[in-house]
């Protein structure tokens, strides 16, 4: 590199580093104290930034004129260091967020993180030949996946998993509807990773670029690479050693693993064991009762005229859609945000259904719903849509497409999150319709409102007409998606006061808000579909809770570290409501599942049902809620799915080998159970 470049670099750095400098001091936030702001200058933090950005800018504008020696041995120490400095400096972003105490972490996973990290740092090192870059890539890379994480948190509760992977587009796609400010800990991150970046970089010595050097460490890197995975996934040592990865808030066990083992620990999961007992002949044993037995009739459609009794069926999974003055302790509010739907009782069914998810990762209660599996089986913290669907799939929609029904989709936002472009099809569903197809929609804050979807759902539904066959129309809302901030209420009324002032006013007021709007949707269907004179059900559900922030969740249900097993699903319930047009028994479901809420449906509304329908219809009567954090049994008690004293273990492993040959069996998956309809 040439003087003249070098100088321009230095300049470079400098405006960058004076850059940090001036966001420091155009965030009032940065230095506050709490919730009460202060001068700039009366905030140690304000001197600590500046003394690392000026310190950052006489090292760029320093020349470092080295022996070549002594700059080879200085850039291999600093190799050696750097993994260290690296770990470090994330340490001190996740510590105070998260109780972290570095001499109270596991030993041993702290050994398989510096381990991790090294292999990484040597990795660049073989592909770029550099230690300065490789040095470069590994802070830049660590720190972004430490900032990422924090606001993956923020934003919905949840840290970032392997399966996150497998939902970048769709995470892209609603990027920009959140807001994104460094607080204190991430902008020293910022500056720590911007320190070890220019430190590496006024190193030139320390370079491997002999092909025969890289590629006799190459094979050495893969030999302890093959190592490290093997330990880690092929053998039970880590559970051994009592590290886990289970369940869905894994910040939680930052304080013990840190959150770079954490996440790097849910990768070794991504695959599914075969549940003990697993064999084609003891599928076709646990299905036989539900093959042969005899149910009501149901009332389906010949193919020809009108539906003859048949009901049409308009299923709404709602964004976020939970009532928030059930959770806990409850929200007061100055009016109810759900008042249609806590008055339906005629012809109504409805109650909690608990969830596998929390605040994000959507497809996976559509995943449970139209399915009847359950996430609990499945790697934690994965997307079914993504991992599970890889080719035709029994579900639902090609259930009731076998017997005649007319199957539509509809997402009021971008049609290939998740994979539902590809998904749907797979699921037995005729038609996808998309943001695409709504002209000029109505919008709430920057999202088609529920409002317009279901004037759409009515549009459809008399379209239909015109063919004479029964309608499942299934639909997946997008107006309650958060996040929930002051700059974003457009056409949102917000009328409705929290009156706890523990609770994060801003996101709750929004957020209560746009579930009053959720409401009025029900509203408008149920009004419009009372005059309808043919049979027709409503079936409307949360996917999940939404994130509402800590300071909601420890007023409602306390701080989740303290908390039971059991005491955490309040974080996992949600509303479900099924109304007819006709005459229907009117009940209250106290505690369901989704994976369970079709066969409930089916059999009080003698829909049809196949014999996996049955089968857990059955098992709900025996395990009224199952999903991803645990079940409750008949007996009231609530069981984690590995526990192995429960009296219902049997049973939950009879399960997963049912769901284990429906999703993996490949050409041995037993299809006369989980795709005929038996009555």
């Amino acid at each position: 590199m040439s003087a003249e470049a070098k100088r321009y670099g230095r300049y470079a750095a400098v405006g960058f580093f004076a850059l940090l400098l001036v966001y420091y001091c155009v965030h009032p936030a940065m230095y506050a104290e709490g919730e009460r702001e202060i001068f700039i200058l009366a905030s140690q933090k304000t001197y600590i930034a500046m003394a690392i950005v000026f310190s950052l800018i006489a090292l760029a504008l320093t020349p470092v004129a080295l022996d070549g020696r002594v700059n080879r041995i200085l850039s291999w120490i600093w190799y050696t260091l750097a993994p260290f400095a690296v770990y470090f400096s994330l340490l001190y972003l996740n510590a105070d967020k998260f109780n972290i105490d570095f001499f109270a972490l596991n030993r041993i996973a702290l050994g398989f993180t510096f381990l991790f990290l090294f292999l990484l740092e040597a990795l660049f090192l073989i592909v770029t030949g550099s230690i300065r870059w490789s040095v470069v890539f590994l802070a830049v890379l660590v720190g972004a996946l430490g900032i990422a994480n924090c606001f993956v948190i923020q934003f919905r509760g949840m840290a970032l998993s392997a399966g996150d992977l497998f939902s970048l587009g769709a995470a892209a796609s609603v990027a920009s509807e959140y807001t994104y400010e460094l607080d204190w800990y991430m902008y020293v991150e910022v500056l720590l990773t911007a320190a070890i970046c220019a430190l590496s970089l006024k190193l030139s010595g320390g370079r491997m670029l002999h092909p025969a050097v890289r590629a006799a460490v190459l094979v050495v890197w893969a030999a302890v690479a093959g190592a490290y995975y093997y330990v880690c996934c092929k053998t039970d040592f880590l559970e051994e050693h009592e590290i886990r990865s289970e369940g869905f808030t894994h910040q939680l066990r930052y304080k013990q693993y840190d959150m770079i083992f954490t996440t790097l620990t849910t990768c070794f999961y991504l695959s599914v064991d075969k549940p003990d007992g697993y064999s084609v002949e003891r599928v076709r044993e646990l299905a036989a009762p539900y093959l042969e037995e005899e149910g009501t009739e149901a009332a389906i459609y010949s193919g020809e005229g009108e539906t003859e009794g048949t009901p049409h069926l308009i299923v709404i999974m709602n964004e976020s859609f939970a009532d928030y003055t059930d959770i806990g302790r409850g929200l007061e509010l100055s009016e109810d945000c759900m008042p249609f739907l806590h008055s339906l009782t005629e012809n109504t069914i409805k109650g909690n259904a608990y969830v596998s998810i929390f605040g994000g990762n959507t497809p996976n209660s559509e995943y449970e719903f139209l399915t009847g599996n359950t996430m609990g089986f499945l790697p934690p913290s994965s997307v079914g849509f993504n991992l599970f669907v890889r080719g035709n799939l029994p579900s639902v929609a090609s259930e009731l497409k076998r017997e005649g029904y007319r199957t539509l989709a509809i997402h009021p936002y971008r049609g290939t999150n998740y994979r539902r472009h590809i998904v749907y099809p797979q699921l037995g569903f005729d038609t996808y319709y998309t943001r695409k197809e709504f002209e000029h929609p109505q919008y709430i804050r920057s999202f088609i409102s529920d409002a317009a979807l279901a004037d759409r759902i009515i549009e459809e539904f008399d379209k239909n007409k015109e063919s004479g066959a029964p309608l499942f129309s299934y639909n997946v809302t997008v107006q309650n998606h958060g996040d929930y901030f002051a700059s974003n209420t457009k056409n949102l009324d917000l009328s409705i006061e929290v009156k706890n002032p523990e609770v994060n006013q801003t996101k709750t007021s929004i957020y209560v808000n746009l579930i009053r709007e959720s409401d009025r949707m029900l509203e408008t269907l149920v009004r419009h579909f009372e005059q309808e004179e043919e049979p027709t059900v409503i079936v409307m559900f949360g996917d999940h809770q939404a994130n509402l922030g800590d300071n909601t969740y420890e007023y409602l249900i306390g701080n989740e570290e303290e908390l039971t097993a059991e005491e955490r699903m309040e974080k996992y319930k949600v509303p479900f409501v099924i109304w007819a047009n006709y005459d229907i028994e009117e009940e209250v479901i106290e505690r369901t599942s989704l994976n369970y809420l079709y066969s409930l449906l089916a059999d009080r509304l003698e829909l049809p049902m196949t014999g996996y329908q049955r089968y857990l219809l059955a098992l709900s009567e025996k395990i009224p809620a199952l999903c991803a954090q645990g079940y409750w049994g008949d007996d009231g008690i609530f069981y984690e799915l590995d526990d192995a004293e429960s009296p219902y273990y049997e049973a939950v492993n009879e399960y997963n080998i049912l769901e284990y040959n429906d999703i993996l069996g490949g050409k041995n998956r037993y299809l006369d159970f989980f795709s005929e309809v038996k009555g």
